[in-house]
């Protein structure tokens, strides 16, 4: 949980059964990104008028209505609800020009009496345009729920019934509004008091998430697990989950894991598509992966979290010849450059067999990758690194996108930013576990949090940015 999380020092598993074909590429140059000028439209979403409390609006999410792109929601920890008044509510970030402008609409209520929140949330509309919410509640033990589009759309939500544990993160299919999928709600989580070791879980919800089961997911018989990930892929009833399973400490701020990604072949009803552990999407080989509460330069400013922010998927519509999707994970991993950097990972035959090229350039720390791809076929990577070179530390939101599959990319920095002069910028935590990325038809939207945009006091703000799919 965000807010009220400890700290779990645990170890992870053996590499996976199925095969495996890998290139972790070292940072040749036709894997490297190489630094374009930013083109992406950039908007502070909130104004004095709508934030005058100067909330600091982290670990934001972001979906786009398929039924209308101008339609924009964005969830980030901006104003809770009340535990114990159910007329106070939390809001849900809304655009309807495409980003231009944004208001706050109050529609999220406590899920029961006496739990506090929101923590961990993650927002997604499914193909009828209808908003699902996915949110952390606090009480004497963490409980996750699924809020649900019954009204108007800022009317408030519903709630479903309590499930599952930490983490909670959200998927529906992105492309049916009838069939098998239209009310297959997916609700990835982390349950922390599995026994011997947290497990990645999910809750299946069929009917919209009023009611779910929960199942685990990730394999946790040896090695405890976490950063639990999901995507449906639109041309298939497949479902993909990666998580990582951790190997144990190496020195202070990194650990060994492995990145596998498992599949559901039966619309989420089971998970042994890719066999019991899934397959590592790189190899047998550990990956070296942060998990620190020191990502940036504790000598040189403020400084963030990094422990489940390591690991993203997504599905795009399938290569000629290949398969009926192209599966992508977006991993950290510490090569021989000396720093942790950015790979993605592709499948083109539904996650059996895996080959990987980095993003970033081997120069920098770089952690907390989203990855989304576009009905284009264009990757979209969203990530954060850090320049500790001068007096203070920049930390710089970077926007990578790759036309040829992952292959080759082409980087942005969207902003750079040192945190240090803003007053809501919590040392230790700054934006939390992540930042949000989607993609519709020719165009990604992101969503980070950094530095507030014509805002009186400068401060951590939601950043929205909207960048084209094309390859112009």
């Amino acid at each position: 949980m965000s807010r009220v999380r400890q700290l779990i020092r645990v170890a992870a598993v053996r590499a996976g059964c199925l095969e495996i074909l890998v290139v972790l590429a070292a940072g040749t140059p036709s894997a490297m990104a190489f630094q374009a000028p930013p083109t992406a439209v950039i908007v502070d979403i909130a104004t004095d008028a709508t934030d005058p409390n100067n909330l600091a609006d982290t670990e934001p999410s972001i979906a786009v209505n398929p039924k209308n792109p101008g339609e924009i929601a964005v969830v980030s920890f901006s104003d809770p609800w009340d535990a114990d008044d159910a007329t106070v509510m939390a809001p849900v970030w809304k655009s309807r020009d495409g980003g231009k402008t944004w208001k706050k609409v109050l529609q999220i209520a406590r899920p029961e009496a006496g739990r506090s929140g929101p923590g961990d949330q993650k927002i997604i509309f499914d193909a009828n345009g209808k908003l699902y919410v996915a949110e952390l509640g606090i009480g004497s033990d963490a409980k996750d729920y699924i809020y649900r589009q019954k009204a108007g759309p800022d009317d408030p939500l519903t709630p479903g019934a309590a499930f599952g544990d930490d983490q909670p993160h959200l998927e529906v299919d992105p492309s049916s509004p009838v069939g098998d999928f239209v009310k297959k709600v997916y609700s990835p989580f982390l349950a922390v008091a599995a026994s011997p070791n947290s497990r990645s879980s999910d809750n299946l919800s069929n009917d919209g998430g009023a009611t779910g089961n929960d199942s685990g997911v990730g394999d946790n018989s040896a090695f405890p697990n976490r950063t639990t990930r999901i995507a449906v892929a639109p041309t298939s009833k497949s479902a993909y989950i990666v998580y990582k399973t951790r190997e144990g400490a190496v020195g202070s701020d990194f650990e060994k894991a492995h990145f596998r990604v498992k599949r559901s072949d039966d619309l989420g009803a089971t998970w042994d598509a890719l066999g019991t552990q899934g397959v590592s999407v790189h190899g047998s080989n550990p990956a070296i992966t942060f998990f620190t509460n020191n990502f940036g330069n504790p000598a040189k400013g403020k400084v963030s979290r990094a422990r489940s922010s390591d690991g993203w998927i997504a599905v795009g519509p399938g290569a000629t010849g290949g398969g009926p999707e192209t599966v992508y994970v977006a991993h950290v991993h510490k090569d021989a450059s000396g720093f942790g950097q950015i790979f993605v990972a592709r499948s083109d035959d539904q996650g059996k067999t895996w080959s990987a090229h980095r993003v970033t350039d081997g120069t920098h720390h770089s952690a907390y990758p989203e990855i989304a791809v576009a009905g284009t076929g264009a990757v979209g990577v969203l990530y954060i690194d850090y320049d500790d070179s001068g007096a203070s530390t920049l930390f710089r939101h970077h926007f990578a996108r790759s036309f040829d599959g992952g292959g080759t990319w082409t980087d942005q920095i969207v902003q750079s930013f040192d945190p240090g002069p803003l007053d809501n910028a919590a040392d230790g935590f700054l934006w939390g576990d992540y930042n949000g990325l989607t993609a519709n038809h020719d165009s990604f939207y992101g969503v980070f949090t950094g530095q507030s945009i014509n805002r009186t006091k400068a401060e951590f703000d939601p950043i929205f940015f909207k960048e084209s799919a094309k390859n112009h």
